[in-house]
């Protein structure tokens, strides 16, 4: 069995993460602008998981 990946798999996962960092972003920033903290909780709470996943598929595919 191949176990090796193409170079559009390759460019394919490196978008993926790179995603998954913007995401975490996103959230964080929306999260310390919004008015309501639960929202805010829960928004920060997501930012927390996606920088998780970014840095579990780092570690996996680095």
């Amino acid at each position: 069995m191949n176990h090796f990946l193409s170079h559009t798999e390759i460019a394919n996962l490196r978008h993926i993460i790179e995603e998954h960092e913007r995401i975490a972003n996103k959230l964080e920033s929306l999260a310390q602008t919004s008015e309501n903290e639960e929202i805010s909780n829960k928004l920060q709470e997501d930012a927390e998981v996606a920088k998780l996943l970014h840095q579990q598929l780092l570690t996996t595919f680095n």
